[in-house]
């Protein structure tokens, strides 16, 4: 941007994102990218705090491009929306109950544990528990990334994102790569 370039207020943006210049949610992202992780953080330990990031923004997208979302205080709109978020997954997991499925039943049941992996083993249960759901789910099962949302919970979107860092934190507790504490990142 040149030096004597204007730099466009957020209000700005979001009217031209409801205008349909959708590409210009990128500033906005790039703007507030960095303290909605600060703020997810802060919401919750429970859940991956770019995981809650990604949901949000896309709920904002989703809800300019309808017309609404916010029309002034993008900022406190983006932290309503990534504390809504993190309410909604809480709430869906405490009503998710178990129940085990007799050898008749005509749907295929998802177990979420695993009796014997061999060499996998240790570096899969080092992973935190949604990674591991998420790699059954994909890999052991299957499944297509939009039924592995379904079943979690999440949008395609945010399921993509999931399967793509436990991909990479598996491949990393394989090869024994040190570093961050993976059970940090869930």
């Amino acid at each position: 941007m040149p030096a004597n370039a204007v730099r466009p207020t957020d209000l700005e943006l979001l009217h031209r994102v409801r205008r349909g210049e959708h590409a210009v949610f990128a500033d906005l992202w790039t703007r507030y990218e960095g303290w909605a992780h600060h703020v997810a953080r802060r919401t919750t330990s429970r859940y991956d705090a770019e995981d809650i990031v990604q949901e949000a923004f896309t709920k904002v997208l989703t809800a300019l491009r309808n017309g609404n979302g916010p029309t002034e205080g993008f900022a406190h709109y983006l932290r309503t929306a990534i504390r809504n978020v993190a309410a909604t997954w809480g709430a869906r997991d405490a009503r998710v109950t178990v129940v085990p499925l007799g050898d008749e039943a005509a749907h295929p049941v998802y177990e979420f544990e695993v009796v014997d992996l061999g060499e996998l083993e240790h570096p899969f249960r080092s992973l935190p528990e949604r990674w591991q759901r998420i790699l059954l789910l994909t890999c052991v099962h299957g499944l297509p990334l939009s039924a592995a949302a379904e079943i979690l919970g999440m949008t395609p979107g945010a399921a993509a994102a999931l399967a793509a860092r436990a991909r990479t934190g598996l491949r990393a507790a394989v090869t024994g790569v040190a570093g961050e504490d993976l059970t940090l990142a869930a």
